[in-house]
């Protein structure tokens, strides 16, 4: 169970690894913890209903309440988790359909940190007892999300009507995003508009060629800009007028740079260990400054509430507002994009315009997920042994810079059973260059872990 935590909480393959017998396990160890109230949510996965049920019994099992949202993005449980014991999501966000997990959130509506997964295993393990027949948890229905609704809706002050493009992807944001933008007062058009587990539409994730029905949207109805939002609602992705997908480290800088100039006296932004360098020049310039955590929003928020900033978000369109809420919101951080947007007086397609030009390369490499750290921490010894790195740090995986401030980052994925390879430098070519490097090595230390296996 303990190879199931990732900074998001627990995942792995639905049914086999994460079970209705974990979720009760889990609900159980959770109620017990904190008596009271909690609030559940699911996306639409077709392993949903049967593991948050199973999720909720374990919370009755323990003596606390269950209140059922039933299908809702993940900001939306996190914004009732506020005021209660806490919350529980049951997704894998943009993982494939047969993955499934359960994330958790405090009384203060952020994300619970990892070392509070390995503290409930513990619990587990130890045994936590259940309730006697009279002391019960109620089970409930929790009666709609309106009120988040209307939060995210009147988040932002808009003055013109955007006519928007946006594709939920069958996912949780298929009950929210439409009303959102049409509550804000723009005019959207819509497709993948039918929640289904599957996602049949384009995949879970909104990258790369999963934006192509978006942009043919975008195109076809000559559009002003286009939103597309992962399979629980904390991500999104953004295309132009012309349909061409906004750089996710261009609209990163973008939006960064104008809040930190907006901060007053907490001009701080925080972003990840794999952000371009672009958002410490557009920060720069606007007289803040960027602090750098981990991977994952759990270290956003922990770095946020720690220094008081600004802004936080991730090079993957998880964006956090801590004056809006401590949850990454795909549905609200698109329409603070749009807001930001109007009072700059630019097109869509004048975002990575303004940006200055970095060229990042992203890879992946499958790697079984008990070899990542070792595997890792073989790539950072053997990076270490040449000489053509000014600076090789470890916050998280291993950051290798170099003179001219181009920079490599190999670090374990949180989720999924792979290596991420990320490389920057001034040109494309150095830049691939670096990451065919990078991967190549840590291509040849997987390869012989898993032959020594």
């Amino acid at each position: 169970m303990r190879g199931l935590i990732s900074s998001s909480g627990f995942r792995g393959i639905a049914i086999d690894e994460v079970s209705p017998e974990m979720c009760f396990s889990v609900g159980l160890a959770y109620g017990s913890a904190s008596k009271g109230e909690f609030v559940l949510g699911m996306d639409p996965r077709l392993s949903s209903p049967l593991l948050t049920l199973s999720l909720a019994s374990g919370l009755s099992a323990s003596g606390s309440d269950a209140r059922l949202l039933g299908l809702a993005p993940t900001p939306a449980v996190a914004f009732y988790s506020k005021g209660v014991s806490g919350g529980a999501m049951v997704t894998a966000s943009h993982n494939p359909p047969d993955y499934n997990g359960i994330k958790l959130f405090g009384s203060n509506g952020a994300s619970v940190a990892q070392s509070f997964y390995h503290a409930l295993v513990a619990g587990i393990e130890r045994g936590p007892s259940r309730a006697g027949y009279s002391e019960l948890g109620a089970i409930t229905n929790g009666g709609g999300i309106e009120s988040y609704l209307e939060s995210v809706s009147h988040s932002q002050s808009l003055s013109r009507a955007w006519r928007v493009g946006l594709d939920p992807g069958n996912g949780a944001t298929t009950i929210t995003a439409h009303m959102a933008y049409c509550n804000a007062g723009c005019s959207p058009s819509t497709i993948n508009i039918m929640p289904d587990g599957r996602f049949p539409g384009r995949g879970s994730e909104p990258a790369g060629d999963a934006l192509a029905p978006l942009s043919a949207l975008v195109r076809s109805k000559g559009l002003d800009i286009g939103f597309a939002f992962d399979g629980d609602g904390d991500r999104f992705a953004a295309v132009d007028e012309a349909g061409s997908p906004i750089p996710q480290d261009a609209a990163l800088a973008f939006v960064a740079s104008r809040l930190a100039a907006q901060a007053g006296g907490h001009r701080a932004v925080v972003v990840n260990a794999d952000t371009s360098a672009a958002v410490d020049i557009m920060v720069g310039e606007s007289g803040g400054r960027v602090i750098r955590c981990k991977v994952g929003d759990t270290y956003v928020v922990e770095e946020l509430l720690r220094s008081g900033s600004a802004f936080g978000g991730e090079t993957c369109g998880a964006w956090i507002f801590p004056g809006l809420g401590l949850c990454p919101d795909g549905v609200l951080s698109s329409l603070a994009f749009l807001a930001i947007l109007e009072s700059s007086g630019l097109k869509a397609s004048d975002v990575a315009k303004s940006v200055p030009k970095m060229h990042l390369v992203r890879r992946k490499v499958q790697c079984p997920n008990e070899l990542k750290s070792r595997a890792v921490a073989s790539y950072g010894q053997q990076s270490a042994a040449g000489a053509r790195w000014e600076s090789i740090t470890d916050l998280d995986g291993v950051r290798s810079e170099a003179r001219d401030k181009s920079w490599v980052l190999v670090r374990p994925s949180g989720t999924e059973p792979l290596i991420r390879v990320t490389a920057e430098a001034a040109s494309l070519s150095a830049a691939e260059s670096l990451a065919d490097e990078a991967q190549r090595l840590i291509n040849s230390i997987v390869g012989e872990m898993i032959r020594k296996r």
